[in-house]
C-alpha cells in the first residue's frame, strides 16, 4: 500500500465550490482516485450538499 497526497477541484454541477486536500492509502492510484471521489461525495452529504471530484490530482 502506498500513501497519495491528493487535491480535488470541488463541484455541485453548477457552480465550482472550491478545493479539497488530503491523504488517502491505497493499492493503485487507480484505487486512490476512486477513494477520493467517494470521500468528496460523502464530505458534500455530510454538509447537505451534492459534491462530486471534477479534477483529482495525485502525489
Amino acid at each position: 500500500m502506498k500513501t497519495y497526497r491528493w487535491t480535488a477541484q470541488v463541484s455541485d454541477g453548477r457552480h465550482d465550490d472550491g478545493e479539497s486536500a488530503g491523504t488517502v492509502r491505497a493499492n493503485s492510484e487507480a484505487e486512490a482516485r476512486t477513494l477520493v471521489a467517494e470521500w468528496v461525495s460523502q464530505d458534500g452529504a455530510r454538509k447537505g450538499r451534492t459534491w462530486w471530484a471534477t479534477s483529482i490530482q495525485l502525489r
